[in-house]
């Protein structure tokens, strides 16, 4: 390997690196801590012999020659910058931007409290940002291929996303690699050697990462694996290949949960789960394991995730997160069981269907919500927000906070104009047309 203070020279800039300190180590490789005159300080993935093949070198270069994904999307990507070579070895590595571990966290480092656990808000707008960049880098014609919790990291407060590991990318059914993945998250047709690696299978391994995500659990290590004595590569193969059981599957029960303690967490957060977000996973674990061009798709986890986001409702007695969704009978918080009056919700509808938005204290409307056209770069900007009379705060509004006037129809009052920066009082009944969509008040 590569010593403390070795010179090391960029590829295409040219650029003279040193090797600073060691950062960590995987099975590919090490990663150091680098520093250049221009480039200043940076992470260096240094591959190990037997992976410093032409096919890994010229993948690289492939993904520096057309460069990190466009967009917002794209630029969660820590994407390889130049390929790094040193004198005397055949080994290379490759240059990218440092990740502030301070900040980002992985899925195994809230698992074991290292790290704090994002709220159920928070955790809706990680699973959309994760899967809106796989999305675009599927988009741009590439598959991921090696999708897993040790890939992926997170800001608990914000949201916000990175996705790291990126040099086994590949052109998606064309080009070559050295990596298919992690067993625990490779589709079945891929552990049972039946197809390669494609954004079909990559489609697997995101539901896989979800799941993980919201459950704390792999979907499919129920009693089939509990009662594996050893766990060595053909048990893998029959539980994740050759006859995969999503333990919450509502038909075949032969993978449910085992009554062990050590199980508790995964049987009851997927209590608490909504209804569709369920429904998503039942899918992509029963026939999406068969299927591969029926899995749920990057779009799908995006809408569910948005809807799922805009229908928080915190309970009043704890302040615990629940969600509320259409065709809910009742709602009792998962938390202190007590029972949450059902809140009033604004539904929408436009030519890109309907949705609900749920209106409490700080309900945002945003641009997306009344735009279907709206432009990415403002879509989550506010169109409006729930505010309350300054003279009479019993009474709530939907303020205008759009630079066009609304037309609002209020029961036995008729039609009112509303103009930016001012409000229409919520009253049963209530509709309002927003210009692409029109809203209706339910409670």
């Amino acid at each position: 390997m590569i010593a403390i203070g070795q010179k090391l020279k960029s590829e295409m800039l040219g650029e003279t690196l040193t090797v600073k300190k060691k950062l960590g180590e995987g099975g590919q490789g090490a990663v150091f801590l680098v520093e250049g005159l221009s480039s200043g300080m940076k992470a260096l993935k240094w591959y190990n012999p037997e992976q410093s093949t032409e096919v890994q070198k010229s993948a690289i270069r492939t993904l520096i020659h057309h460069g990190t994904p466009s967009g917002q999307s794209g630029s969660r990507f820590v994407w390889p910058l130049d390929l790094v070579v040193a004198d005397g070895t055949d080994q290379f590595g490759y240059i990218m931007d440092l990740i502030d571990t301070s900040r980002f966290a992985e899925l195994g480092e809230v698992w074991n409290r290292l790290k704090p656990a994002p709220s159920m808000k928070i955790m809706c707008q990680i699973s959309y940002n994760a899967t809106d960049s796989y999305r675009k880098l599927h988009l741009e014609g590439f598959c991921y291929r090696d999708i897993s919790k040790g890939n992926i990291m997170f800001d608990s407060k914000t949201g916000e996303v990175l996705i790291c590991d990126n040099d086994n990318i590949g052109v998606n059914m064309h080009s070559d690699s050295q990596v298919w993945g992690t067993m625990e998250y490779m589709a079945p047709e891929l552990v049972t050697g039946k197809a390669n690696p494609s954004t079909d299978t990559d489609l697997h391994s995101l539901a896989v990462l979800l799941f993980q995500l919201w459950v704390w659990h792999h979907p499919m290590h129920g009693q089939m694996e509990y009662d594996i004595r050893s766990w060595d590569l053909p048990a893998k193969r029959k539980i994740y290949g050759e006859d995969p059981v999503f333990i919450f599957d509502p038909h075949d029960k032969r993978n449910g949960l085992p009554n062990d303690p050590d199980y508790a967490t995964a049987r009851k957060r997927w209590a608490c789960m909504p209804k569709p977000l369920q429904e998503k996973f039942i899918h992509v674990f029963s026939v999406g394991l068969k299927d591969p061009k029926r899995r749920v798709t990057e779009g799908e986890w995006r809408s569910v995730f948005q809807e799922l986001e805009d229908c928080i409702v915190t309970c009043p007695h704890d302040s615990a997160e629940n969600f509320w969704y259409e065709g809910l009978s009742s709602m009792n918080c998962w938390y202190c069981g007590r029972e949450i009056t059902e809140p009033p919700r604004l539904l929408l509808k436009g030519a890109s269907g309907r949705s609900f938005i749920v209106l409490t204290p700080g309900s945002v409307l945003k641009k997306r919500h009344i735009d279907p056209f709206a432009d990415l770069r403002t879509a989550e900007e506010p169109a409006g927000q729930l505010a309350q009379n300054p003279n009479n705060p019993s009474v709530w509004g939907l303020r205008n906070l759009t630079t066009a006037s609304w037309q609002a129809t209020v029961v036995n009052e008729g039609v009112k104009e509303v103009p930016p920066q001012r409000a229409i009082p919520l009253s049963v009944g209530l509709r309002i047309t927003f210009g692409h969509c029109e809203g209706e008040l339910l409670t």
